[in-house]
């Protein structure tokens, strides 16, 4: 089996190019037969003290199985996929790999609308942007894709409420920064420099990330010394230089309460994040926003978005969008390495 090609080898060249927290890279695939397979979550790679309850690993887990979906369609298959909607973390075990959700091929007749050479084309960018906000044209594609999967796409432009969320992202930032379980985390997942980088192949990079690799390494090993009250605004400007010309914040909202809802919303996001890339565009997502609970409810009081009812409908991703210089490319592990093989 491990010497014949099937068509999970070539879906699993454009699963290797998907978005992961951090960059983790947290799933595999595992060919059972030439129609059939697996993805396969490995704890090791997640990230249970921001995450314990696995919501953006699930919501991650949506993006691989859309990733594997529109690369099927390419190649002239449909995907049925079969989730277990299991915890991610069972009793705290954050060694044993799981199977989380069955794939099959079947022949289909149409074509996405979203060709796969989007997935490799896709890029997070954290340089400053054009300060342009993008095209209504783009924005209602993203409203009506949103809502065709059952959610909501809203932006602003103003420079007020831009600049109020940039510095909303920044305390979050901190926040995270001044917890140290979480700091420890995230500190497992940054590579400093291009030997590490190239030899780990995964986790985010001071290159991508903007920053001189020895000023974002004393950042995460001398903490308190960045935190202290002068200090931190020093820190703070240098991060807001990667902030600059923002032109559009834009968030997604919609059902968010359960397993099978992460796992579709993770479908939601890469599809308009798609959509972006094929505009010429990139976005940002401001994840410490979502995950801080403190700051999440700031932007809801800020917005006054009034209607999320009781956490079942809610604010899940919030984000920048705009035009910037060719980002750097994050490493990614090798195919080989995704691909599995029963």
């Amino acid at each position: 089996m491990a010497n014949d090609k099937t068509p999970w080898h070539e879906i699993a060249r454009y699963a290797a190019a998907c978005p992961s927290h951090h960059n983790t890279q947290p799933f595999r695939l595992r060919v059972l037969n030439p129609t059939e397979a697996e993805v396969i979550f490995l704890p090791q790679r997640g990230l249970p003290v921001v995450d314990p309850r696995g919501r953006f690993s699930w919501l991650c887990a949506g993006i691989f199985v859309e990733v594997c979906a529109v690369a099927a369609h390419a190649l002239g298959f449909e995907i049925e996929e079969t989730p277990t909607f299991a915890a991610l973390y069972p009793g705290g075990d954050t060694e044993t790999p799981q199977s989380i959700v069955r794939l099959r091929l079947s022949a289909h007749a149409t074509l996405d609308d979203l060709g796969a050479q989007l997935i490799l084309d896709r890029q997070t960018s954290r340089l400053a942007y054009d300060g342009k906000p993008v095209p209504a044209a783009l924005v209602a594609e993203l409203q009506a894709e949103a809502a065709r999967c059952g959610h909501r796409f809203e932006v602003r432009t103003d420079t007020a409420a831009i600049a109020w969320v940039v510095e909303l992202n920044r305390q979050a930032l901190f926040g995270d920064m001044e917890n140290e379980p979480l700091r420890s985390e995230l500190a497992r997942w940054l590579r400093y420099g291009k030997r590490e980088e190239a030899l780990r192949r995964d986790g985010m990079s001071a290159r991508c990330l903007g920053f001189p690799a020895v000023l974002l390494k004393s950042f995460f090993t001398q903490t308190e010394f960045w935190t202290r009250p002068g200090i931190r605004s020093l820190a703070g400007h240098i991060y807001g230089r990667t902030m600059k010309g923002v032109g559009t914040i834009g968030w997604l909202r919609g059902p968010f309460a359960t397993v099978a809802d992460w796992f579709a919303a993770g479908r939601t996001m890469i599809r308009l994040w798609l959509i972006v890339t094929r505009a010429g565009y990139y976005w940002h997502p401001y994840g410490s926003v979502i995950t801080s609970d403190s700051a999440r409810a700031e932007m809801i009081r800020f917005f006054e978005i009034t209607d999320e009812k009781g956490g079942t409908d809610m604010v899940w991703l919030l984000l920048r969008l705009g035009k910037s210089s060719t980002p750097p490319v994050s490493r990614r592990l090798p195919v080989e390495e995704l691909l599995q093989c029963a």
